[in-house]
């Protein structure tokens, strides 16, 4: 194997444009070196980004821009994210170690495609943007819930390098939140969910993002879910309901943390719980009063 490291985006895609298939992009290196020790990925070159500067950073300035070798950190620490899209900060804080959180980058988490890595789905439930780049094939962006094709799949091609990840600005009155189930805090999540809403005068559903982590081989949008909230008023009655719908409408792989029909159940409880902290924060925020807890 042969390692090199561009210090530039071109340098980056010169690379891939030229070995295709055969190299392997490296970031912060938390999940793609666990594949490699475990002989799952052999690549013939090794193309190590630390180096590109031009891939780290964040830009607020009516949207958000997001370089792909950000850390997970720092996007969690981050000012302007953290005031304008907290869901995300939230959630990246939430991603396994402290060290890991220093290490990994939030563009190589979303490369990788696990399904239940934390990132993806409030990246889903802010309606994110994929920016991809490539010498043959030029940039093009992707809808983040479009992005991911399977397991460990994604519709970015071999000579495409992710670039930014962007984020719109939310609409006026949003709040969201992100809840998941793991065994440990440095653990996967089993099942995480994020969502984004806002609630009109009369206390109904105006606009609604849902994002679900372990509900299939890959993030998956819960759409169904999202359909029968739109136009309703908040009630308990509801949240469940759309719990139910959620994990209805998932497919969850069946492993050593339990079975599908189980896992369908916690899809559903934890879509009403990550619904009915958005729904208190909104709530609260309407009758200027603080959210305790």
């Amino acid at each position: 194997m042969r390692y090199v490291a561009p210090t530039t985006v071109d340098e980056a895609l010169d690379l891939l444009a030229e070995h295709g298939d055969d190299a392997k992009l490296l970031a912060g290196g938390q999940s793609l070196l666990i594949l490699m020790r475990e002989r799952l990925v052999e690549p013939d070159v090794l193309i190590g980004l630390t180096d590109v500067a031009a891939l780290r950073g964040i830009e607020v300035d009516g949207d958000a821009r997001i370089g792909a070798m950000t850390t997970h950190a720092a996007v969690a620490g981050d000012a302007g994210i953290g005031a304008r899209w907290p869901v995300l900060a939230a959630t990246e804080a939430t991603v396994s170690t402290t060290q890991i959180r220093n290490r990994g980058t939030i563009g190589g988490n979303i490369a990788h495609a696990f399904p239940t890595a934390d990132p993806p789905a409030a990246l889903i439930a802010l309606d994110a943007r994929i920016h991809l780049a490539s010498k043959a094939r030029g940039d093009r962006v992707v809808p983040v819930e479009e992005f991911f094709a399977g397991l460990m799949e994604t519709v970015a091609e071999p000579d495409e390098l992710l670039t930014t990840i962007s984020l719109p600005p939310q609409p006026d009155g949003a709040f969201g939140a992100y809840v998941k189930y793991a065994v440990r805090p440095l653990d996967f999540a089993i099942v995480g969910v994020a969502a984004r809403l806002v609630l009109d005068g009369d206390g109904a559903f105006s606009d609604v993002r849902i994002g679900l982590n372990g509900a299939a081989n890959r993030t998956l949008r819960a759409t169904g879910a999202e359909a029968v909230l739109l136009g309703e008023r908040s009630s308990d009655a509801l949240l469940a309901r759309a719990g139910e719908i959620a994990g209805r409408d998932a497919d969850p792989i069946a492993d050593i943390d339990g079975s599908s029909e189980y896992k369908r159940h916690v899809i559903g409880v934890y879509t009403r719980r990550v619904l009915e902290q958005a729904v208190a924060a909104a709530s609260a925020d309407r009758a200027n009063e603080p959210l305790l807890g």
